[in-house]
């Protein structure tokens, strides 16, 4: 298929791809999955439905390499985050394994693509799914999905009973910055971290003090 996108912007057809995605994964779950309960096929769309996953699977199929920009620092964070995705299991698009983030126009790609072939096909919504599916694959499953570590802190927290205070948060320059702490029975666990977003560094920090809480119940 020839997609065709003059007079359309990117951010627009960004825009029309998100919103499109989202309904196409979401009834491909529903369909998949039969007799699945709302908050599972809501675990499995949040791990296939997020910037990370778009921008692994952009980079996987090497769609970077086509991004136009004349921005030295995106550049730099482009190749950072390339290595980076080299170093993951190669089998993986999907969940919340990454470590990092990832420039937000890495995702984009995805969504745009998805925009412009609705928009060339006609409002074909098969053909989108058809189109960007090999694009996302290994798609999630119940076998492999987890939990957004933000949801899992939390349900953590309130199975075992500690205290989680609230979120500490800034932003300077463009940056943000989150400091998540937690009280385990007497033991105060505490993490900072800064990304580019509110939402990747609260994932972040989060990731961290799980890591840290399981390791402490692994030796009690």
């Amino acid at each position: 298929m020839t997609v065709r996108v003059c007079g359309l912007c990117t951010s627009r057809l960004e825009f029309l791809g998100d919103a499109v995605l989202d309904y196409l994964i979401t009834i491909h779950l529903y369909d998949k999955y039969p007799g699945m309960s709302p908050g599972l096929l809501t675990d499995l769309r949040s791990a296939s439905v997020n910037n990370d996953c778009y921008a692994q699977s952009a980079v996987k199929a090497e769609l970077h390499k086509h991004i136009l920009h004349a921005s030295h620092e995106l550049h730099k964070h482009i190749v950072a985050m390339v290595d980076h995705f080299e170093q993951l299991s190669s089998g993986t698009t999907f969940g919340w394994e990454s470590e990092t983030t990832f420039p937000k126009v890495l995702g984009d790609i995805i969504e745009s693509l998805a925009g412009a072939i609705l928009v060339d096909s006609g409002d074909n919504k098969g053909t989108v799914l058809q189109s960007i599916r090999p694009l996302l694959e290994p798609m999630v499953a119940p076998e492999t999905v987890r939990l957004h570590p933000v949801r899992e802190l939390t349900e953590l927290c309130q199975k075992e009973h500690y205290v989680m205070e609230k979120a500490s948060v800034s932003c300077d320059k463009g940056v943000a910055s989150i400091t998540i702490e937690v009280e385990a029975k007497g033991v105060t666990y505490k993490q900072t971290h800064t990304a580019s977003d509110k939402k990747t560094a609260k994932r972040l920090a989060s990731m961290d003090i799980l890591n840290s809480l399981k390791e402490r119940m692994d030796d009690a």
